[in-house]
This record gives structure tokens, C-alpha cells and sequence, in this order.
């Protein structure tokens, strides 16, 4: 994206990786929470190509009423207790114990709901009056303000109107901000008295080139405004919406296979062999972000190495394109990788055996489902290359600024959508506002959706792994730990299955 490429000399610390703190109690992320919105996403695997993948779960919406019973059968029934509880708050967190300080194991967000394990509430404990147990585990707080058991609450409905596209790449729509101040209320809008913890307070100037997210515009005072994820106002003239990247990579199987070749940049001749056996370009191309499949021949000319394609007898310059293929025979469980054919059926018993390889300077993924790749894709890892961790006078390894991690590492927290913010000393943050698909698996890293630019396949971000909207989706609901119905975050336990990443140059 144009405007992005400055912060290289400016030498930001991962920008978009660096997410804000927010206390939650014991056990609060150390990567911080702040900022998050609204979803349901699913527990379900997807299949199929990326834009047909089981989406989230949308928001569920308050139950319609039974239709009365007769009188004979109201005698005999039970009266029914709530099923559901519903968030109106940003953040209401799923505890592992029935106690305000427990660790946190996911949460909910506005008018997100996860169904009851049983209706009849628990002790409360400090400033909660009942805590719930919730599906499939967990404890929330039910106050009445930040969390209710009522379907037909008033704000609960109104909040559902601000809710996210939580079936689409985008949860919100997103601009990037000319410089601008956020706020609380504007004359002519008429806003409710919101539940307290709605907006996000910290960031009410967002400076320039940081982003916003919002669900809607409306008009007031002869200017138009967007209503913010937080529900906050911000003026619809200091925002230059982005592109949407409708980049994907492809689902693996008998007819599609490693290895891939990719395309970056720009377009690229397709070559063909002459009569004489010699390589000649031809008028055809393959476009910026195509790709094609490679039978794994190659042929010397010169200095120069061409690949033959499942195009048709075409070829293609080896330095041209992005080579997609195992860096290795074996996989982390020493079994030999097998380049075609469908993904194993999932196990009756113990875990999936997930997987994802990334080479962070050719820009590609690969995930695998044990020893078969199942999806590739190009990615853009940090905008300075890689580097190992190295042990400094913090807590835990560091990489230089900009810089992707190698090494290998588990998902432990997932979000639907997360807002990463890179302090400054005596300045307004950075901040990129509510990113999707977002996925922690070392210090301030993740491997998240980028809605800001299209660069796919080069060195474009703060050190994090960045996706398409469409692909972050799919891996998203992919990897584990899965996000059960409802949650709109998940934090692993030790009970969990966690996918593993490797990540190499």
C-alpha cells in the first residue's frame, strides 16, 4: 500500500505486532486484548476453496419468544430458565473458575452469546453478583451490564445493529486515517447512554497512516461520520478507505498439487520449447499473483534455470516466480511428506497433528494436515527478513525491529479481530484497529489478516505474518485450538491441541 513503505526508515517496532495491554485479571495476556470487537467464529473445520469455507458462526440474536403453550400443556411444563448469555460489552471474559481473578480462557464481545451448561447460576464472588458455567467450558460473570441472560434486552438489540460481518474476510470496513480525533458524541446523532467500557479511551487521536474500522456512516450537522468499532464518531473526511486484497491462495488435493509456482510484483512471460528444443518467450503471461503448477522438471540455458508448468507445455524463468514446495522431506513428527492425493481423514482419537511452514523470505505458506500439505499461500513476513531469537536483558528472546522470528512455535490465543498498537515515547501510538483472524504464537507475534496493502509474497510488515483477508479466514478456523460457538476469543490450555509453526528463511 502506498504510504507504508516509509516506516522501514523510520524503523517502527512492529507496527501492527505490537498489541496494547489491557488487565484482565489473573493471568492477563501479556500480549495484550485491547480493542477488540464483535464475532462468532466456528468450531467447525472448513472445506473446499477459501472463499467457500464454513464461515464464523454470525451473532446469534435474541431468541424469539415461545409461542404459548395451551393451557393443559403450561400446567405440566416446567417454566423454562435463560439459555443463552449475551455480551454487551467489548470484552467478557470466559474464566476457567467461578472467581472475578480466575485465568481467562476466551471471552465474548458485543452482542456475541454463548449457550448456558445449565440455568442455574453460581456463587458470586467480589464485584460479580452470579457467575454461569458456559458451553463447551468456562465461567462468566452475569451482571446485567456487561454481560445479560435477557434475550429481549433493549441495548443487547441495539448493540446487534453495530455487530461485525463475521461471515466475511472483513469483519469492518477500514480506512486509513489522514489525522483525526475521535468522539464521544456528536450534535444530531442520537446515541444511547452505552454500557461503561464500550469506547476505547486511549487512542481518542489517531494520528496519520494509523487505521480506523468502522460498521456504518451517518449524517448529522451537514458532515458525515463513521460510527467506529467502539462506537466512537470519527469524521468520514480525515478517512481514505483501503482497497479490499482479493488475493487467495489454493486448496491442495489429486488434481491440484506441490510444487507451486506463485508471481509477485508483476507479470511474467510463459516460455515454450522450440523445435530446436530451445526455450523461447512467448506473448502470454502469467498476471501479477497467478499461479501454476510445476511437474518438477527443469531445464538448463546458460546461467539461467527455466521449470516446466502444468500450463500446456509452458515454462517459466525459475527467477521469475515463487517456488511453493517442502523445505524438507519429513515433517516435525519424522514422517515423509506426500505431495499428492487428499488430506488424511481426521483421527477418531488424540489430535490433528496441524502444521504450518513458513518461508519467511520467499513469502509462502504451506499447511499441513500431518504428513499432506492441504492449503499454500503467499504471505508477507517482516519488511528487514528473519532472524533467530537472541537472549538480551528481556524477559524472553528478541528479534531486531521488523524482523519475522524463525524458529518453531505453537497458536496459543486466537481473536477474531484484534487491535495491535506500536507505543511511542512523547507521540500518539500507531494503530492498526481491529485486525482480523489474528493468531499469537511468540512474544508480540502473529500470523493475522492485512487489510492495508497487497504485496503479497515480499517483506512488507513489523516482524508479524501477514495474510490475506481471505486466507487469515480460512486459517483461522483451520488451526487449533479451535474457537468454540460463540467465543469470540480462545486463550489454549493445557488440555488443547495447538497447531505448530515452522518458520524458516
Amino acid at each position: 500500500m502506498s504510504g507504508r513503505s516509509w516506516f522501514a526508515a523510520l524503523g517502527v517496532l512492529c507496527l501492527g505486532c505490537t498489541p496494547s495491554r489491557h488487565d484482565a485479571g489473573s493471568g492477563a495476556d501479556p500480549a495484550g486484548s485491547a480493542g477488540v470487537a464483535v464475532a462468532e467464529p466456528a468450531i467447525g473445520r472448513p472445506a473446499g476453496p477459501p472463499g467457500a469455507v464454513a464461515p464464523a458462526v454470525a451473532l446469534v440474536p435474541p431468541e424469539a419468544p415461545a409461542a404459548e403453550a395451551p393451557p393443559a400443556a403450561a400446567e405440566k411444563a416446567a417454566p423454562a430458565g435463560p439459555s443463552r448469555v449475551y455480551a454487551k460489552s467489548r470484552q467478557v471474559w470466559i474464566r476457567s473458575a467461578p472467581r472475578p481473578k480466575a485465568q481467562w480462557i476466551g471471552f465474548l464481545s458485543i452482542g456475541g452469546s454463548v449457550r448456558l451448561k445449565s440455568p442455574e447460576p453460581l456463587r458470586g464472588a467480589g464485584d460479580c453478583p452470579a457467575f454461569y458455567a458456559v458451553e463447551p467450558r468456562g465461567y462468566v460473570c452475569v451482571d446485567g451490564e456487561r454481560a445479560t441472560l435477557d434475550a429481549a434486552d433493549p441495548m443487547l438489540k441495539t448493540l446487534l445493529a453495530h455487530a461485525p460481518r463475521v461471515d466475511q474476510p472483513l469483519p469492518y470496513l477500514y480506512g486509513e486515517s489522514l489525522g483525526l480525533k475521535r468522539l464521544l458524541n456528536v450534535e444530531g446523532i442520537d446515541a444511547p447512554a452505552w454500557p461503561a467500557g464500550i469506547h476505547d479511551l486511549r487512542h481518542i487521536q489517531v494520528r496519520p497512516r494509523s487505521s480506523v474500522a468502522w460498521t456504518k456512516e451517518v449524517e448529522a450537522g451537514g458532515a458525515t461520520w463513521l460510527w467506529a468499532s467502539d462506537l466512537t464518531f470519527v469524521p468520514k473526511d480525515k478517512v481514505k478507505p483501503y482497497e479490499p486484497a482479493t488475493f487467495e491462495g489454493v486448496h491442495l488435493g489429486p488434481d491440484v498439487r506441490l510444487p507451486l509456482a506463485f508471481f509477485r510484483r508483476k507479470p511474467r512471460p510463459k516460455y515454450r520449447l522450440t523445435d530446436e528444443n530451445q526455450l523461447e518467450k512467448t506473448d502470454a503471461v502469467w498476471e501479477r499473483l497467478d499461479r501454476v503448477g510445476l511437474t518438477g522438471r527443469s531445464k538448463r540455458a546458460g546461467k539461467l534455470t527455466y521449470l516446466e508448468t502444468r500450463d500446456d507445455g509452458r515454462w517459466v524463468l525459475e527467477r521469475d516466480a515463487v517456488v511453493v514446495k517442502p523445505r524438507k522431506s519429513r515433517n516435525p513428527w519424522g514422517r515423509r511428506i506426500q505431495l499428492g492425493g487428499e488430506a488424511p481423514a481426521p483421527p477418531a482419537e488424540g489430535p490433528r497433528n496441524t502444521w504450518i511452514e513458513i518461508a519467511a523470505l520467499d513469502g509462502w505458506l504451506i499447511a499441513y494436515e500431518d504428513d499432506r500439505p492441504v492449503f499454500a499461500t503467499l504471505i508477507s513476513a517482516g519488511r528487514n527478513g528473519a532472524d533467530e531469537p537472541e537472549r538480551s536483558e528481556s524477559p524472553e528472546p528478541v528479534v531486531p525491529p521488523s524482523t519475522t522470528p524463525l524458529g518453531q512455535y505453537h497458536i496459543n490465543r486466537k481473536w477474531v479481530t484484534k487491535t495491535l498498537i506500536t507505543p511511542h515515547v512523547n507521540a500518539d501510538d500507531w494503530i492498526e484497529a481491529e485486525v482480523p483472524w489474528s493468531q499469537h504464537f511468540f512474544s508480540k507475534y502473529l500470523l493475522h489478516a492485512a487489510y492495508w496493502h497487497n504485496n503479497w509474497g515480499d517483506g512488507q510488515s513489523g516482524g508479524c505474518v501477514n495474510l490475506s483477508p481471505v486466507d487469515a479466514k480460512w486459517l483461522f478456523h483451520w488451526t487449533d485450538p479451535p474457537v468454540p460457538e460463540g467465543w469470540y476469543a480462545v486463550q489454549v490450555t493445557r488440555k488443547d491441541p495447538s497447531t505448530r509453526l515452522v518458520i524458516h528463511r
